[in-house]
């Protein structure tokens, strides 16, 4: 059943929201998106946001990328449901190892009483950074607004890129984990 087509508004997440309550399970992405991280493509940023939004709720999305070789490394992406076409650097033997790889909750965060956790399994087993640091979680949340690193403040920002929870894209930074909608998970561990 088609219902209906769009074009990208300004909230992603809510529009992730809008179209998942709407009983979509399938989404269709357009244009081609690149991953290059060159300057000039921070505009694949909220459609990059929007693919990591809808498969926080596991809606399966059709999109195409492409990759460069001098850009990010392509498992910091894997975390999303992979594309139909990888273009770029041995872009076929690459999504297939992402399609092989992939599954939900390679890479998301839950929010707790005063923390936020991240998991990340996207490369060399599981990782897990707690941040508990108000200003922290604050400027995470801007991040997922998409309202930019401004208010990240610089040790952070270069914690979480060596760990490629934020990508460089063009001009601007991309926040890379998901939080899990869809499923009922328990807000934090004992």
């Amino acid at each position: 059943m088609h219902l209906g087509d769009g074009v990208l508004g300004g909230d992603v997440v809510d529009e992730a929201r809008r179209i998942h309550e709407s009983g979509a399970r399938f989404v269709s992405v357009e244009p081609l998106v690149d991953l290059s991280g060159r300057p000039g493509s921070e505009h694949m940023i909220p459609v990059l946001s929007f693919i990591r939004e809808l498969t926080g709720y596991g809606v399966e999305v059709d999109w195409r990328a492409r990759l460069a070789s001098d850009g990010p490394v392509w498992w910091v992406f894997s975390h999303l449901f992979p594309p139909s076409v990888l273009e770029g650097p041995r872009g076929d033997e690459v999504l297939a190892v992402w399609r092989a790889r992939y599954h939900v909750g390679r890479c998301f965060f839950r929010r707790g009483p005063g923390f936020l956790q991240i998991r990340d399994r996207r490369h060399a087993g599981l990782r897990r950074l707690t941040v508990s640091d108000g200003a922290l979680v604050s400027a995470i949340d801007s991040l997922l607004a998409d309202r930019g690193a401004d208010s990240m403040p610089d040790q952070a920002m270069s914690v979480f890129e060596k760990q490629h929870l934020v990508v460089r894209i063009g001009g601007g930074v991309w926040w890379a984990p998901y939080r899990l909608k869809r499923w009922a998970l328990p807000a934090w561990e004992v």
